[in-house]
Parts: structure tokens; C-alpha cells; sequence
């Protein structure tokens, strides 16, 4: 059991068919991980019936909290609500399909005594079309281009340490510029950023 509080961020938008099976397999393994944790699921103006589905595994589960945007905002401001609306030490954001392993957590939570943001790379892109692996090309090339990055991977997930977020939060509304420049500004802080 890891002696450390997580908050887990999870932004949906019409997952109807993801959305319990996924919060299901969260609670199995973080409870057997953590004795102190959340799971914040941002809906982002769900029309497909998620929000009855989020609202039923919350009032059953009281790890799960759950976020409602009236209208979809885009995914970039809900990972930014869930981000500040995170209570416990450590917060970490995934997508409703998992591409983060829950069993890895505790590894990387690990990996989080000497720094305050732990950038998360891909060795795959499963489930890229080619049109979205050449706009992630570009979006990367640029990114290191226009603003130094020293990372290759910017918009997968990251592990940061719940009392730098508000400092880092950024000022792009841009679904591909929330964690990029949450990245960009805790470097140019002088915040320890693996």
C-alpha cells in the first residue's frame, strides 16, 4: 500500500459505454494501492446519458466525485477543472479508455520524491489514425521548435504534486496547450520536472 494520497482525473464526453466498466477497474485497483484516494470524473456536456451513469457510481462510491460542464467546454478545460478540484497529494489525469495502467501508479507515485511534475512518455500511439499521428508529429516538432521542449511526448499524462498545479495552471484555453504548457511553465518556474 502506498503511503500517499491520489487524486485521479478522468474527463468523459458521451463515454456512456466506457464510463462504468473503467470507474469499476479504477476503485478495484486503487483501493488495493492506496488508502487515500479520489476519482474526479469531468463530464464535459455529455448528451448520451453519461451524466445518470456518473451520478449512479458516485452516490454508490464515495471515492467518486463527479464534474459537470453544462456545455462541452473541450477536453483541455475539463482536465484543467479537474486538476484544480483535486484535494489529495499527488494528482494524476487519464482518459476514460485507460491508456495509463492503474497498476503503474504506484510506481510512478515512486518516482515523485525528488520532483514536483513527472512527465509521462509513449513508447506507442495504439489507435492513432495516420492523420492524427502527422498532427501530433507537427504539434511535437513545433513545441520543441517554438518553446524548447526537452520532452517528446507533452499530451499523454503527467503525475504532479497537487501544491504546484495553481501556480502552473495554464492560460490557453487549447486542448493540445493544457499540458504542454503546464510543462513549459514548471520548467521556466524552476520547478523539478522529470
Amino acid at each position: 500500500m502506498v503511503q500517499a494520497s491520489l487524486s485521479l482525473v478522468i474527463p468523459v464526453y458521451n463515454e456512456r459505454n466506457l464510463i462504468e466498466p473503467a470507474v469499476m477497474k479504477c476503485l478495484s485497483q486503487l483501493r488495493t494501492q492506496f488508502s487515500d484516494f479520489e476519482i474526479i470524473i469531468v463530464d464535459d456536456g455529455s448528451s448520451d446519458g453519461s451524466s445518470g451513469i456518473l451520478c449512479a457510481l458516485a452516490a454508490e462510491h464515495p471515492e467518486v466525485r463527479v464534474m459537470k460542464n453544462d456545455v462541452n467546454l473541450n477536453i483541455g478545460i475539463s482536465i484543467q477543472r479537474g486538476l484544480c478540484a483535486a484535494t489529495k497529494e499527488f494528482v494524476v489525469y487519464s482518459a476514460i479508455d485507460m491508456p495509463l495502467p492503474m497498476d503503474e501508479i504506484p510506481r510512478l507515485i515512486q518516482k515523485m520524491k525528488d520532483c514536483d511534475l513527472l512527465v509521462l512518455e509513449r513508447d506507442g500511439f495504439a489507435g492513432y489514425t495516420p492523420w492524427r499521428w502527422v498532427c501530433s508529429q507537427i504539434n511535437r516538432l513545433l513545441l520543441k521548435v517554438l518553446f524548447g521542449a526537452k520532452f517528446t511526448d507533452l499530451n499523454y499524462s503527467q503525475v504532479y504534486r497537487r501544491s504546484v498545479i495553481k501556480e502552473i495552471m495554464p492560460l490557453a484555453k487549447s486542448p493540445a496547450f493544457t499540458s504542454p504548457e503546464m510543462i513549459l511553465r514548471a520548467q521556466a518556474m524552476g520547478l523539478r520536472v522529470q
